[in-house]
């Protein structure tokens, strides 16, 4: 397999790759949680309690020209899906069964089903209709034999010419290469027709040595062995149909065992290569929702059976062998059924068609695994008698499939990091960084703390490691030695100060006068360790990838953000912000709206004074304005389709006293069984801030963290299909400051063509020529 491993990344080019033969781009998901987005794809609209809030500005649509829609995601999805065929004993599909008839068994251990749905039977049928792929494998066979195959697939067409309820592919593979004769189609006699009369497109044939990407491609023609030739053929087609949405039954119809690709290919074991490969094709089948049917003509080896003894899955390097990749083996394993040879072909395509109708589809979350590329052995049990259930028999699970912490990584209170500091000032700005990036605090660290820290180190690298592992702690408790000692308010109190605070919602911030701020934003990110197949990717620690100053013109209760160019020469659209001055806020006034309201937590000592603090959470069931983290991308199709989930919220908010003015809040997206996204928040400072002679309580600081996972490129005879891979840490650091009014004064003109003369400067301050008002 190829070492490259591409990630993906928000963009009009949906992914790219840097130069250079195997060094992967870290991948780049669209930062959603972070303030940035907190009014759009994380998206807190506004309450109709409070008509004077800020509207958040419409969801954009994170596509480029090729890119679909977001995808709604369930309220549970596990990693691994599955699509199951329960049948009868007859071998008809059965439907109407609900999840409690189903038991999952993972490596003999029950796992739970988090997501379950029946589709076709008597349920509704798929959102994308299950696809018919027909391959025929004439690959190496006497001329009387591929005469026959390509007969009966006409037959049959021409039979179903008004009853084709699936979309039906036509794919071949002969000496000439591998062919195709039309799109998907319902059409039969159109497609038999095309059939017939050789109407063949030639995907892969000896003129196409060279794919796209310039690298080396065994012709189909000369040189391969039959089952090696067989292989590509069904890796280039499952890869493009990974690239599709829904199930797909591919229909396999070859030569039986003793000729072209039904010749056992021998077994010789112990290969690394050859374990990467089967690795390869049954994660690419589980993942393209392929299942496949073999039916075969022409059987001459009386060894036909042997391919059973090859059902057991590939758990190490030592067992593995070609034998496993029999086109009859993969068969099994994909979930399909290997019929036996018959002299009706027409009538066992029917039989494999109609697997089509009805089915199940189920997600769980593996196991954590001991080590990569771990084999576990899959079962589907159905409580009712007389029923079977068919589906993958097998995946291959790994360590980054668990999100768990990092056996070396130490959690420490913030006196032991201070000691920890201490204890690296003679070391080189490698080693201690190194050192930091295996810590994780159980405490919040102060801002001056912080500051106190950072003047006593002297290197780049431990800095950024040590400013990113600081604002990570953003949303933890602070050290008890740090919280004031004081008893808590009561009731009667507790109540006053959050009717000052929804009132200071209510009343005060809508009056908030026109004004810009300068926003200055450092953004990290970590590179998880990533080792599969031939693939490696060496771990680097938080660390800053870009910084980007911009003017923020708050104006009439809407924002803008004029972003300057980022050092790349180009607008970075991962750190554009709105939201943060209004519709923020109106998290909170739903908070307050809760009925669980809000819950005393503790005081908290502030540079401006003593603050109250409460929790709050907030259930999607009870919100009024729609919370959905979002992004991009998913591993499905071409890899560019972003994921959208509502979700419920909780957090804290720390409340002056005095006034109810909000000093500091945090928000902190519920995201249990969610599989893009692990976490999701937002934390806001806020402090009085002087504009036009009077102070106004403004953010002046913002830590968003976003831990999501990646989705890698798997490479095999450089085809490619996308899959999940470890998760990652991004966070962006934001602060504000330079706030000014902002005025706009207006003249007639008498004369429209005098369009040089401008209009006199305003007494005071003006925001610079970025963030000016067009005309009016």
């Amino acid at each position: 397999m190829s070492g490259r491993h591409p990630f993906c990344e928000i963009s009009e080019v949906a992914r790219s790759e840097v130069a250079g033969r195997g060094i992967p781009r870290f991948f780049r998901l669209l930062l959603v949680c972070f303030l940035c987005c907190a009014c759009t794809r994380l998206s807190i609209g506004q309450s109709a309690a409070a008509p004077s809030m800020a509207t958040p500005a419409p969801v954009p649509q994170i596509r480029g020209p090729n890119q679909r829609p977001a995808v709604m995601l369930g309220e549970a999805e596990g990693l691994i899906h599955l699509d199951v065929l329960v049948t009868d004993n007859s071998g008809r599909p059965v439907p109407g069964l609900g999840a409690k008839d189903f038991t999952l068994v993972d490596n003999g251990r029950i796992e739970k089903i988090l997501s379950f749905r029946e589709l076709g039977g008597v349920s509704p049928k798929p959102d994308s209709p299950v696809e018919i792929i027909l391959l025929i494998d004439t690959f190496s066979i006497p001329a009387n034999l591929a005469i026959y195959e390509r007969g009966e697939v006409g037959k049959f067409l021409r039979q179903n010419r008004d009853r084709l309820t699936q979309p039906v592919s036509i794919f071949g593979i002969s000496e000439n290469g591998l062919w195709t004769v039309a799109h998907p189609s319902s059409d039969g006699n159109t497609m038999a027709d095309d059939l017939a009369h050789n109407r063949e497109i030639f995907l892969l044939n000896d003129s196409s040595r060279r794919n796209l990407r310039g690298q080396p491609l065994d012709s189909l023609q000369f040189g391969d062995l039959p089952y090696i030739a067989a292989l590509k053929a069904l890796g280039y087609i499952a890869t493009a149909e990974r690239r599709k949405p829904g199930r797909k039954l591919l229909v396999w119809i070859g030569p039986g065992c003793g000729i072209g690709s039904g010749a056992y290919p021998g077994k010789a074991s112990g290969d690394q290569q050859t374990f990467d490969m089967i690795y390869w094709f049954s994660t690419l089948l589980r993942e393209a929702r392929i299942s496949i049917c073999n039916l075969s003509v022409g059987e001459s080896d009386p060894r036909s059976l042997l391919y059973l003894d090859y059902l057991n899955g590939v758990k190490t390097v030592r067992q593995a062998s070609a034998m496993y990749l029999y086109k009859k083996v993969l068969a099994v394993e994909s979930g399909g059924q290997v019929l036996d040879e018959s002299s009706d072909l027409v009538k066992q395509i029917e039989v494999c068609v109609r697997d089509a109708n009805a089915f199940y589809t189920l997600s769980f979350n593996p196991a954590p695994a001991q080590h990569k590329d771990e084999y576990h052995d899959l079962k589907v049990k159905v409580s009712r008698p007389g029923l079977t259930a068919r589906t993958n028999t097998g995946y291959y699970d790994q360590p980054y499939y668990s999100d768990e912490l990092h056996p070396a990584t130490q959690r420490v209170t913030v006196a032991q990091l201070e000691q920890v500091l201490s204890a690296s000032r003679g070391e080189s700005d490698d080693q201690a960084a190194r050192q930091l990036s295996n810590v994780e605090l159980t405490e919040q660290v102060s801002d001056a703390k912080l500051v106190s820290w950072t003047v006593e180190l002297r290197g780049k690298k431990t800095r950024q490691v040590l400013t990113a592992l600081v604002d990570a702690s953003a949303f933890l408790d602070p050290p008890p030695a740090e919280m004031p000692s004081d008893a808590p308010p009561d009731e009667n109190t507790q109540r006053h100060m959050i009717s000052l605070a929804a009132d200071y919602l209510q009343s005060t911030m809508p009056r908030l006068p026109n004004f810009y701020a300068k926003r200055t934003s450092v953004r990290y990110e970590e590179t998880p360790q990533y080792d599969e197949a031939t693939t490696r990717v060496n771990p680097e620690p938080m660390h800053v990838v870009d910084h980007s100053k911009a003017t923020v013109l708050y104006r009439n209760g809407s924002e803008v953000v004029e972003a300057k160019a980022s050092p790349r020469g180009k607008d970075d659209r991962y750190l554009i912000t709105y939201g943060t001055f209004g519709p923020l806020l109106g998290a909170m006034k739903d908070a307050i709206a809760a009925p669980e309201g809000l819950t005393w937590i503790r005081w908290e000592q502030r540079a401006g004074g003593r603050l109250a603090v409460f929790r709050y959470s907030v259930p999607k069931e009870n919100q009024k304005s729609a919370y959905a983290a979002a992004g991009c991308c998913l591993p499905d199709g071409d890899g560019t389709g972003g994921f959208e989930k509502r979700t419920s919220y909780h957090g804290e908010i720390s409340i002056d006293p005095a006034s109810g003015a909000i000093m500091r809040l945090t928000i902190e997206a519920d995201l249990y069984g969610f599989v893009p996204l692990d976490r999701s928040d937002i934390m806001v400072e806020y402090s009085p801030v002087e504009i036009g002679g009077k102070n106004y309580i403004c953010p002046v600081r913002s830590v968003s963290i976003w831990r999501a996972r990646s989705v890698p490129t798997l490479w095999a005879w450089n085809e490619g299909f996308s899959t999940w891979g470890p998760y990652a840490t991004m966070l962006n650091d934001f602060t504000f400051d330079d706030y000014h009014m902002f005025r706009a004064d207006s003249r007639m003109l008498s004369d429209f063509s005098r369009t040089s003369e401008a209009a006199p400067p305003h007494s005071g301050s003006e925001p610079p020529a970025a963030a000016r008002p067009g005309p009016q």
